[in-house]
């Protein structure tokens, strides 16, 4: 009976998730669903600055707001030790295992050090599937580790239904880009993958001059200011293959 309970108010839980036609719609249904839960801080989205998302992406979070501050001021998020674990492919994990502290650098201990003088303690982290070109993850964190095992298996549920909707909403707001030709898509890819202009002009058997070319109209078709802001909007739009 009660499995049949939590089933029904799961499926009435995606219901309203796909009902909510904007993000900030679908961060209050998340938000209150999981504090209700019993999670004191919960973490939603792809790894990036929590105030600075792109257009094309999300994050939602309720952590305290002097830690969100500092966490974007010192731009934590390109070195976050639980961003970085789910990005080396550990599916769920838990911030106080051994497995996950040991190979840390200092800073990033340091960075986990701060957060739980704010609070951020008993966290578990799970990987979410990435929106392209960012990576996701999700952190449900309580204020004692003795959580019961299915409180945590229903937030990670929630989070991925959260996170399936999140994502059709941002793909739906993402803005559509002219389409690259053939040359123009295999000279941007190479850039993407660090090669430089002499390198991919060999593989491709081109001159450097026509490689230049190529990207730069690339570039212009993308609407793109820059080498790496076009690598970044054709890899959103799905026109080239995502850096592993």
């Amino acid at each position: 009976m009660r499995e049949n309970l939590i089933g029904a108010e799961m499926i009435a839980f995606a219901a309203a998730c796909d009902a909510a036609a904007t993000l900030d719609e679908l961060n209050g249904i998340w938000r209150r669903r999981l504090v209700d839960a019993g999670f004191n801080f919960v973490a939603l989205g792809v790894h990036a600055d929590p105030l600075r998302p792109e257009r094309t992406a999300y994050v939602f979070q309720n952590y305290p707001e002097e830690w969100v501050a500092h966490f974007s001021a010192q731009r934590y998020h390109l070195v976050d030790p639980v961003f970085r674990a789910a990005e080396a492919g550990a599916e769920e994990f838990v911030w106080t295992d051994p497995d996950f502290l040991q190979p840390l650098s200092w800073r990033q201990r340091r960075i986990l050090n701060e957060a739980r003088e704010f609070g951020l303690r008993h966290g578990r982290t799970h990987r979410l599937a990435s929106i392209l070109p960012f990576r996701a993850s999700a952190s449900l964190v309580t204020s004692e580790p003795d959580m019961p095992e299915e409180a945590y298996a229903a937030g990670k549920l929630i989070n991925v239904i959260v996170h399936h909707r999140a994502a059709q909403l941002c793909i739906a707001a993402a803005p559509r880009f002219e389409e690259l030709r053939r040359r123009e898509r295999q000279c941007l890819e190479l850039c993407a993958h660090g090669l430089v202009d002499a390198d991919i002009a060999r593989g491709l058997g081109l001159s450097v001059a026509t490689v230049r070319r190529h990207i730069e109209r690339a570039r212009v078709r993308l609407g793109a200011s820059t080498r790496i802001q076009a690598v970044a909007r054709a890899i959103a739009s799905g026109q080239i293959k995502p850096i592993a």
